[in-house]
């Protein structure tokens, strides 16, 4: 079962798709936008994507990335050997978010590949900019000494990321949440 995707019509969606039956070569469908969680749910069911892709950022028109309005606030954690140190920094990344930033609605999610995804499902620091989260980004860092945080993803606020529940093509892995701070919200149609 895939996540429950927040404020899904003002979301994009990119899939990724081989290029022909069989084929390792593949593409990325982008500019997609859904009405509902219903809507998503069957067309994944009916096209089978290899990768599931959505927007941290919210858009008035999410079918052409135009009239941002704000974005999730996302941490990306990568690993090359060490899965370990990768997991340690997103969840010191998880306290830290809510015990210097006090925020509430935070999730961690294993990437189904490289690393882990910590997100703030918060509403207040959505509106934070490049430059915002890039000193926090830099706090983190610099307090913390977190070592595995993947600065341009994280300060980037048109990213994609791994839809939860879906698997990664590469791995076979899904991508799943292991850990959130509280329940977060209710599905939305």
């Amino acid at each position: 079962m895939i996540e429950n995707i927040e404020n899904i019509w003002e979301r994009e969606f990119g899939f990724v798709f081989p290029r022909s039956e069989g084929s390792k070569e593949t593409f990325m469908r982008r500019y997609v936008s859904f009405a509902t969680q219903k809507e998503l749910e069957k067309d994944i069911k009916m096209n089978k994507p290899l990768d599931c892709y959505v927007s941290v950022a919210f858009y008035k028109y999410p079918q052409n990335m135009e009239g941002w309005l704000r974005a999730e606030l996302f941490f990306d954690f990568d690993y090359n050997e060490n899965t370990k140190l990768a997991y340690v920094d997103a969840l010191t990344t998880y306290e830290v978010l809510l015990s210097d930033f006090g925020l509430e609605n935070i999730s961690i999610r294993f990437s189904g590949s490289k690393g882990y995804h910590v997100i703030v499902h918060d509403f207040t620091p959505q509106i934070l900019g490049t430059k915002e989260r890039r000193a926090i980004v830099d706090y983190l860092i610099g307090k913390y000494k977190i070592e595995t945080l993947d600065m341009a993803a994280s300060c980037d606020v048109k990213r994609l990321r791994r839809i939860a529940g879906t698997k990664n093509s590469k791995s076979r892995k899904l991508c799943e949440t292991v850990k959130r701070s509280r329940e977060l919200w209710k599905r939305k149609k």
